[in-house]
């Protein structure tokens, strides 16, 4: 929008510096010139306003003054120009009979042809403009492109204006009709696209990027913008299809093939999130089973002591006894009560929880169909990298993103090992330590060659983790030096 507001201020610029080279005197004149034939008009359309000529005289002098160049002068009267229009409509209106329009009328409507009017509002635009009247200036254009419906300048400058005001649906509706009417400017496509953009519309936004790069085929930065769109709307697979389409065009660009290897990554990760949802819903279901079974175990129990305390009735002999037997029934048999009230309790919150994780066949099946993309995916990501290096050898994220995948491998074995006992580190440990060895060793060589790209504190801090967990003490030891 930067370049459209500078030719528009540019515009005032130049208004300003013809009046300025022109002598004083013969503006002057011209001025004078201008108030007489307002002032002659207006004397005229008094005495008989029924004359058709006559109100259109009077548009013409008006027109003369909203048209003209000094600023000073134009703002004399603001809205000459909205009042040369009326008088202008009202000449059509007296010489038109029967749907039939003469010689002044038709005179009239030639003068909207050849944009008289709308030269007019556009001037006061511009001198609104000039003086950083936003909405004054969105007026006149507003009105400049009514009179002038198929004049992309003044829908132009009319959706600026608007978007300058934070008039959002005025400037849309501006922009489209100067698309509409064939407007062209790239300015004006990225506009429209932005607006739509900070609205969340997001089909509109990508559609008028789409427009600009059917008009601007070579602009990578229409490219660049719809794919930055793309990723802000997460629409992952389209921005996938899009950056498979210009690798396939052009194998040879880099950027394009570590941004695939990003953006897989980006699915993985909400693959990973969703499949986390399902396992989460589905624990919460196991979760309320075990709180189930210890609950039912507890109220067993107290309910076995309930039979137990009663026998002991039989051998009370006194009232005092038998008194104290049945107090520890009353308060074995309110302890059955409350622990049966949150089992209930329990009950409900195992219904709730499976009512909101669904069907437990369809998740397995999800659950398995999830994981066999991420394996899948997974699998591929080196090779996105690994060309961004066929291209560019010194590629820092390229090595920073291959080194990851494999360092990330190992710290999912390292979980895996932590969290074993005893037994199960016996029966297995060593050897995922054996594999956790391999996942750092393949990590390292692109870790320390991106460091030597870049030195890079994060991935300084990376290869120090890296060489404690291979005790690798001299390399280490010269990382800290």
């Amino acid at each position: 929008m930067k370049k459209l507001l500078l030719s528009l201020f540019t515009v005032a610029l130049a208004m300003n510096a013809s009046f300025g080279q022109a002598e004083k005197a013969l503006l002057d004149a011209q001025k004078k010139n201008i108030n007489e034939k307002i002032k002659s008009a207006d004397d005229d359309v008094k005495k008989a306003p029924a004359k058709a000529r006559l109100w259109l005289t009077r548009s013409q002098a008006y027109l003369d003054l909203a048209s003209f160049p000094d600023s000073t002068f134009a703002l004399t009267n603001p809205d000459a120009a909205f009042q040369a229009l009326d008088f202008a409509n009202e000449a059509i209106k007296l010489d038109t009979k029967d749907g039939k329009k003469g010689s002044v009328a038709k005179e009239a409507e030639q003068m909207m042809v050849e944009k008289k009017f709308s030269n007019a509002f556009l001037n006061m635009g511009v001198v609104k403009y000039q003086g950083k009247d936003y909405r004054g200036s969105l007026r006149y254009m507003a009105k400049a492109s009514e009179v002038a419906p198929n004049d992309t300048t003044t829908a132009m400058y009319t959706g600026v204006t608007a978007q300058l005001c934070k008039e959002d649906k005025i400037a849309i509706a501006a922009y489209e009709k100067y698309l509409t009417i064939g407007g062209k400017d790239l300015a004006i496509l990225y506009g429209l696209s932005q607006i739509y953009k900070n609205l969340k519309d997001e089909d509109k936004a990508l559609g008028v990027i789409e427009k600009a790069m059917v008009i601007y085929p070579t602009n990578k930065d229409l490219k660049g913008e719809k794919f930055n769109m793309l990723i802000a709307f997460n629409r992952i697979d389209q921005a996938i299809l899009q950056l498979t389409q210009i690798t396939a065009n052009d194998p040879k660009d880099g950027v394009s093939w570590l941004n695939l290897g990003l953006l897989y990554e980006n699915k993985v990760a909400g693959l990973n999130d969703e499949l986390r949802k399902i396992q989460e819903k589905s624990n919460k279901v196991q979760e309320a089973d075990r709180r189930l079974v210890a609950q039912n175990d507890q109220i067993s129990a107290f309910q076995d002591e309930v039979k137990r305390t009663k026998v002991k009735l039989k051998a009370a002999t006194t009232p005092k006894a038998k008194a104290s037997v049945n107090s520890q029934v009353a308060s074995l048999e309110t302890k059955v009560k409350e622990l049966t009230d949150v089992l209930k309790g329990i009950q409900e919150e195992k219904a709730a929880a499976e009512v909101a994780a669904g069907d437990a066949v369809a998740n397995k099946a999800k659950i398995d169909e999830l994981t066999a993309k991420v394996k899948e995916i997974r699998a591929n990501l080196p090779n996105y990298y690994t060309k961004a290096l066929e291209i560019d050898a010194n590629n820092f994220d390229a090595l920073y993103q291959l080194g990851a995948y494999y360092y990330n491998d190992a710290v999912e074995i390292k979980r895996q090992v932590n969290s074993m006992d005893m037994n199960e580190y016996k029966k297995s440990g060593k050897d995922l330590e054996a594999k956790l060895a391999v996942k750092y060793n393949e990590a390292l060589p692109y870790f320390e060659r991106g460091y030597k790209v870049k030195k890079d504190e994060d991935l300084k801090e990376i290869l120090k983790q890296v060489y404690r967990e291979l005790k690798n003490e001299a390399k280490l030891a010269e990382l800290e030096k």
